[in-house]
C-alpha cells in the first residue's frame, strides 16, 4: 500500500519523542483555497475550466447563453500511420556518406561555415522530403471526442459565477435567472468511471441540448454514426487501421422530458426542470464490448444519485491529495503547485495511455499540432519530472508502458539502420499501431542525447523507491540504451570517448564536416549518467558484469565538456565552436546540472562557478524552458523566485495553464514571430510539471543526500509534508524563512538516511520513539540506519 501524507503523520506522532508532530497539513483544504473562480462567460477553448479523471478530458466553457462541453480521452485518436517512409530510410553509414556530400557541395559553393545542410543542399533535401513524407500526413492525430451545448435563453438567464474547485474536481455554475432567482449547475468527470455528470439543484432554465460529433473533411474518417430518441443519444465513431482498428462510444442519458428534434443529435423540452445529463465513453481499450457498455453504464449510472457519486469522485480526489502536501506563505507559489498538480492529475494516470504533448484536452484542430505525439527531446520526459519527489510514483507507470512499447522499434533501428546492439530510440512516437519509426529524419532524428533520455527516468524510479521488482522490468530497456550508446561512442587519439557525429536539440541541423556536430554536451552529460546508472542496476540485479566494467571504463574517460569565453566569460557550450552568444531554444548548455544530474548542489561542486555562469550567461528564447530552466538554477542554489514566479505569469492562459510563449529573437525567431503561436496550440502537459521546481527549493536528494531547503532565499514561510527522497524516504520539514525545524523522515525499504546537516555548526540528534538513532558523520553529512516502515525524527 503507498504510503500517504495521514499514514505519515499518524507513524511519525506515534513514535517520535519527544518532539510533537505538528498539525497535520490539509492538502484538500490548501488545494480549496486555490479554486479557478470566473464571474463572467469563458466561450473560448483558453479560457475553459479544465477537468479530467487521468483518461477523460473535459474542457468546459460557458457562453452567455449555454454551457458548452469539450471531450477528449487519452485514447481517442486518429490511428492511421503511414509507413510508406521506410522504403527510403538509408543505413546510417549511407546517410553519413550523403551527409559529406552535401558538405562538399557547400564547400565548392564557397560556404564552408553552412548549417542545415538537410535543408540548403537540394539532394539531402530531397533524401529529407522522403524519410519525412509519413510525418507530413495529418495523422495519427488525437481525435476530438464532440462537443455538447446546453443551451439558455440569454434575454433572462445570466452567468453569475463559475468556480472549479481543485481539491475534488467539481465545476459549479451560477446563473441568475429572471423571476426565478439563482440556478445552479455542476458538472464533474467521475473518477472511477468513463463518466461525465451534469446536474442542477433544482428547476434549470436550460431548454435545448446539443451534440456536435467532430468532423473533418480533409481527413476522410468515416461518418460518425449518430442516434437519438426518447432523452437519450448515442454516437459510435469508427477510427480505421490496417486491420487494427479502434473506435469509441458516447452515450448521453438525459433525465426528464427531452425530445428529440431534426437532424444530428438535438433536443429541446417544454419547460424548466432539474437538469441531469450522464454521459459516458468508452474504448475497446476499456472493455471490449465497450459500444454497448457505454450504453448500459449511462443508463446504470443514470439511476444512481448525483450526490452519492460526486462524493465517491471527491473521495479519491481526496487520496490523491494525501500522498503529500505543501503550504507556502507566498501563496503564488502555492497555487502553482496545486493547482499544476491538479491538472497533471486530470491528465495521468496508472493504466492510462501516456499524454502526448497536449494531453486529453481538444476541440477542432487544438491539440493536434506535431500530431500531438510523443517528442523524445524533453517534451514527454519533462510530464514525469515532478511525479517521483511529489509522491505520486504510480503516475511514472504509463511512461514506462511507452518505453515498453517502443523498445521494438528502437532495437530494429539499432541492429539495422546503425548496425550496433541495443537500442536506438526515436525523436516521435505515437500511442497507436505502429512498426517503425515515425521520424527517422535528419537532423532532429539523429539525436543521439534521446536514447539515454528516454530510459534516464526508469532509474530515477527505481531509486526513489527502491523497488526491485520495478527494477527487474526496468533494467531491459536501460541495458539496451547503454549497449548502444557503448557502440556508438568511439576512443579518440586524446584516449577520449566522443559522440560523432551527434545533433545538438535543434541547434545547427547537419555542418560541414561535423563542425558543429560533435560532443553535444547533452550527449555527453547523459551518457554519464545512463554508464552509472547501468553501473549499479547491473550490480543490483547481479547482471552484466563484463558490461559494467566497459560501462565504467567508458563513463570515467568520456570527453569534457565543451567550453567557451564570451561577453560573459567562461561558459559551458552544447558544442565546441558554437557562437557564445547564441540564442538557444532549450537550456542545453546547462544539461550537465540537469537532466544529467553531473554537477549542482553536493556533486562536482568545484564546477559550480563554471555552471553558476552559464546559467546567468544563456540566452534562451523562451517557449520550452519554462520548467528545465529554473529547475536547473534550483539545483545550483540561485534560483530567483521572484523571477521564476514572473516568467509563469507571462505564459498564463486565462484558465490557469502556463502554456509555451517565446521570450527571445535572434534564435529561431524574428520581431515577425508572434510570441503567441504555440499559445492556442493546445494544453502543452510539459508546463504540467512546474511543481517540480518548488520541490527542489524545498528538498532536494538527486545525490542520495537529502538536502532541505537549498533553494529557501525569497521563499518566505514554508512547510511540506511527504515529499519523497531517493532512498525510498518520505520527508516533512519546516522553514522559519531562516531555519529548518520539523524534520522527520518515513523510511520505507529500511535504506541508509542521509541528511545534510539543517543546522550548520551544530549536533542534531536522531530519535525513533523513545529510542536514540546512532550517528555517523561524513562532513556535514548525518547518517543513520533505519528500518522499513519507521518513522525518524531530527532535532536539535
Amino acid at each position: 500500500m503507498p504510503t500517504t501524507r495521514r499514514t505519515f503523520l499518524a507513524a511519525t506522532a506515534a513514535t517520535a519523542a519527544p518532539a510533537a508532530a505538528p498539525a497535520a497539513l490539509d492538502p484538500v483544504r490548501i488545494a480549496r483555497r486555490h479554486a479557478f473562480v470566473r464571474d463572467l462567460p469563458t466561450p473560448d477553448f483558453f479560457e475553459g475550466m479544465l477537468a479530467g479523471n487521468g483518461d477523460i478530458g473535459l474542457c468546459i466553457v460557458v457562453r452567455p447563453d449555454a454551457l458548452g462541453l469539450h471531450l477528449g480521452k487519452l485514447d481517442v485518436w486518429d490511428i492511421r500511420v503511414s509507413e510508406d517512409h521506410a522504403q527510403h530510410v538509408l543505413p546510417f553509414d549511407k546517410v553519413l556518406e550523403l551527409w559529406k556530400r552535401a558538405g562538399d557541395e557547400a564547400k565548392r559553393q564557397g560556404k564552408p561555415d553552412m548549417l542545415h545542410l538537410e535543408s540548403n543542399i537540394p539532394f539531402f533535401r530531397e533524401y529529407y522530403d522522403k524519410v519525412r513524407s509519413s510525418y507530413a500526413q495529418p495523422w495519427p492525430r488525437p481525435w476530438p471526442c464532440g462537443t455538447v451545448w446546453l443551451h439558455w435563453d440569454s434575454r433572462w438567464v445570466r452567468v453569475a459565477r463559475q468556480q472549479l474547485d481543485p481539491s475534488n474536481g467539481l465545476y459549479t455554475l451560477d446563473l441568475d435567472v429572471e423571476r426565478t432567482g439563482c440556478c445552479r449547475i455542476q458538472a464533474f468527470v467521475n473518477w472511477n468511471q468513463g463518466h461525465i455528470l451534469v446536474w442542477s439543484d433544482g428547476p434549470a432554465p436550460v431548454t435545448s441540448l446539443a451534440y456536435y460529433p467532430h468532423i473533418d473533411t480533409k481527413v476522410s474518417l468515416p461518418d460518425p454514426r449518430l442516434e437519438s430518441a426518447a432523452g437519450e443519444f448515442f454516437c459510435f465513431q469508427l477510427l480505421p487501421s490496417n486491420g487494427q482498428d479502434s473506435n469509441f462510444a458516447l452515450c448521453g442519458v438525459l433525465a426528464g422530458d427531452w425530445r428529440a428534434y431534426g437532424p444530428g443529435v438535438a433536443f429541446t423540452r417544454p419547460a424548466p426542470a432539474p437538469l441531469r445529463l450522464d454521459l459516458t465513453l468508452m474504448t475497446p481499450r476499456d472493455a471490449p464490448d465497450n459500444v454497448p457498455r457505454a450504453r448500459s453504464e449511462a443508463r446504470r449510472l443514470a439511476a444512481v444519485p448525483a450526490a452519492r457519486l460526486q462524493a465517491e469522485t471527491a473521495r479519491a480526489w481526496r487520496s490523491f491529495w494525501s500522498r503529500s502536501a505543501v503550504e507556502l506563505a507566498d501563496r503564488e507559489l502555492e497555487r502553482l503547485w496545486y493547482r499544476n498538480q491538479y491538472f497533471l492529475a486530470c491528465c495521468l494516470r496508472k493504466g492510462k495511455v501516456a499524454p502526448g504533448l497536449f494531453g486529453n484536452w481538444s476541440a477542432g484542430s487544438i491539440g493536434t499540432a506535431w500530431h500531438g505525439d510523443y517528442h523524445m527531446n524533453y517534451n514527454t520526459q519533462q510530464v514525469f519530472w515532478g511525479v517521483f519527489s511529489s509522491n505520486h510514483v504510480d503516475q511514472h507507470l504509463p511512461y514506462l508502458d511507452l518505453v515498453e512499447r517502443l523498445m521494438p522499434i528502437a532495437e530494429r533501428d539499432a541492429r539495422e539502420m546503425f548496425g550496433l546492439p541495443g537500442a536506438y530510440f526515436p525523436h516521435s512516437a505515437y500511442p497507436v499501431p505502429s512498426q517503425v519509426n515515425a521520424y527517422p529524419v535528419p537532423p532532429w532524428g539523429l539525436e543521439i542525447c534521446e536514447t539515454p533520455w528516454t530510459v534516464q527516468s526508469l532509474w530515477w524510479h527505481y531509486r526513489c523507491t527502491l523497488d526491485e521488482k520495478f527494477l527487474l522490468r526496468a533494467y531491459p530497456p536501460m541495458r539496451a540504451a547503454a549497449r548502444f550508446l557503448a557502440a556508438f561512442l568511439k576512443k579518440g587519439g586524446d584516449g577520449k570517448y566522443h559522440v560523432i557525429p551527434t545533433v545538438s536539440p535543434e541547434n545547427w541541423g547537419c555542418t560541414v564536416d561535423f563542425r558543429l556536430n560533435r560532443d553535444s554536451i547533452i550527449d555527453l552529460a547523459l551518457a554519464e549518467f545512463l554508464f552509472e546508472a547501468c553501473e549499479e542496476a547491473s550490480r543490483i540485479l547481479g547482471l552484466d558484469a563484463a558490461e559494467r566494467e566497459r560501462w565504467r571504463e567508458i563513463r570515467k574517460n568520456i570527453a569534457p565538456y565543451p567550453k567557451g569565453k564570451g561577453p560573459q566569460g567562461e561558459v559551458w557550450l552544447d558544442v565546441a565552436g558554437a557562437p557564445d552568444e547564441h540564442v538557444y531554444n532549450v537550456p542545453v548548455t546547462l544539461s550537465p546540472v540537469f537532466p544529467a544530474e553531473r554537477v549542482g548542489l553536493g556533486r562536482r561542486e568545484q564546477l559550480l562557478p563554471l555552471a553558476r555562469n552559464t546559467a546567468r550567461a544563456v540566452r534562451l528564447e523562451g517557449g520550452n524552458d519554462l520548467v528545465w530552466q529554473p529547475l536547473a538554477r534550483a539545483r545550483l542554489g540561485m534560483l530567483d523566485l521572484e523571477w521564476f514566479k514572473r516568467e509563469v505569469r507571462y505564459c498564463l492562459l486565462p484558465n490557469g495553464v502556463a502554456n509555451d510563449r517565446t521570450r527571445q529573437i535572434g534564435g529561431r525567431y524574428s520581431d515577425r514571430t508572434s510570441p503567441d503561436f504555440m499559445m492556442r496550440m493546445g494544453i502543452w502537459t510539459e508546463n504540467l510539471s512546474l511543481p517540480v521546481v518548488v520541490n527542489e527549493c524545498l528538498m532536494q536528494s538527486y545525490t542520495g543526500v537529502i538536502r532541505l531547503f537549498p533553494n529557501a532565499q525569497g521563499l518566505g514561510r514554508a512547510r511540506f509534508e511527504n515529499l519523497r527522497a531517493m532512498g525510498a524516504f518520505l520527508v516533512g520539514a519546516s522553514w522559519d524563512g531562516k531555519a529548518a525545524a520539523d524534520v522527520r523522515l518515513l523510511s520505507e525499504r529500511g535504506a541508509e538516511a542521509r541528511l545534510l546537516n539543517p543546522w550548520p555548526g551544530r549536533k542534531p540528534v536522531v530519535r525513533s520513539g523513545s529510542a536514540d538513532v546512532p550517528v555517523a558523520w561524513e562532513g556535514d553529512v548525518l547518517r543513520f540506519p533505519t528500518r522499513a516502515g519507521a518513522s525518524y525524527v531530527v532535532q536539535v
